[in-house]
């Protein structure tokens, strides 16, 4: 390595409701990397709100950076600044895999082809809807076939949609919350879905965002998710001017409300909500983003986060 570089990979929010392991956006909220030649291989995180308890987000970086370079670490440093709440809902797993992916992709004696990089990804993920939005940026519906590469299609965020996340302070791991979704599926609440799932990933191609509400119902993971994000079922019959749906953000807890309008006030309600249940919550305005991980030199500028 000759010339240091930094990196920045965008914050997610997957499945939408009815769209399970299937679709994601990517988020306004980043994680950034400074990284530079050094005398050995050392990973570093610069102070801040979000900087990782334990040694789980750092692993995600590099296996992502050791998927790319075959288990070689180079003689780099790597300073992070972290923005994305971990384990929240928000893709933090997702984009930390991306970041060592990125990093790994700048490093190597020869570049990944943008399919690699969508394979490694969602290998390391063990789904696309976080993996491929932090790696391509925009909105993705993607499907796994078998062993290959997945299948998927991108594109830019509706013109106006924008996202409220209202992450409660409560714990609810990934893994636990899978662990809650039954083996098998009543048939009407399989075609439920099936219809769900087809309308929102066309109203989000089209941009018919007036069919969202419709679109984002699901009866296959958020009812059994539900009982443990208390104030979740009161925000689904909300009706607010601008507010277009409201899904658990991934696994949850973290709610997220997708809008045209209103955001402060939609914000401020599903925030009370969590507060008549006894809960704190955050609320983060954010735009959807276009952009994916992001590569630029030291002295250029990289996306910032746009909570409020």
């Amino acid at each position: 390595m000759s010339e240091a570089f930094r990196v920045a990979v965008p914050a997610s929010s997957a499945n939408l409701g009815p769209g399970f392991d299937a679709i994601g956006l990517a988020l306004d909220l980043w994680v950034r990397a400074t990284v530079q030649p050094a005398l050995h291989f050392a990973v570093s995180f610069k102070a801040g709100k979000y900087v990782p308890t334990n040694v789980g987000f750092e692993n995600e970086i590099v296996r992502g950076l050791d998927r790319i370079l075959h288990g070689e670490r180079p003689d780099v440093s790597i300073l992070i600044e972290n923005d994305i709440p971990l384990g929240k809902g928000l893709g933090a797993s997702a984009a930390g895999a991306v970041l060592g992916i990125a990093i790994g992709a700048e490093l190597a004696a020869e570049r990944p082809p943008l399919e690699a990089l969508a394979r490694h990804a969602t290998e390391l993920e063990g789904h696309p809807d976080n993996a491929l939005p932090a790696l391509l940026g925009g909105i993705i519906v993607a499907a796994q076939v078998d062993a290959a590469a997945p299948s998927y299609l991108r594109f830019e965020p509706p013109v106006g949609l924008s996202a409220v996340v209202v992450m409660p302070h409560i714990v609810l791991p990934t893994a636990a919350a899978r662990a809650l979704l039954p083996a098998q599926f009543d048939r009407r609440d399989t075609v439920f879905n099936i219809q769900r799932a087809a309308l929102l990933a066309a109203a989000l191609a089209s941009g018919q965002t007036h069919v969202l509400r419709v679109a984002s119902g699901d009866r296959i993971h958020q009812p059994y998710r539900a009982p443990l994000v208390p104030g979740f079922e009161e925000m689904l019959g909300f009706e607010f001017p601008g507010l277009l749906a409201i899904a658990l953000s991934g696994a949850g807890p973290s709610v997220l409300a997708l809008v045209d309008r209103g955001g402060p006030a939609i914000g401020d309600a599903m925030r009370a909500a969590f507060a008549r249940e006894g809960i704190e919550s955050d609320v983060f305005e954010l735009g959807i983003t276009g952009r994916g991980a992001t590569v630029t030199s030291l002295g250029e500028e990289l996306p910032r986060s746009s909570a409020s």
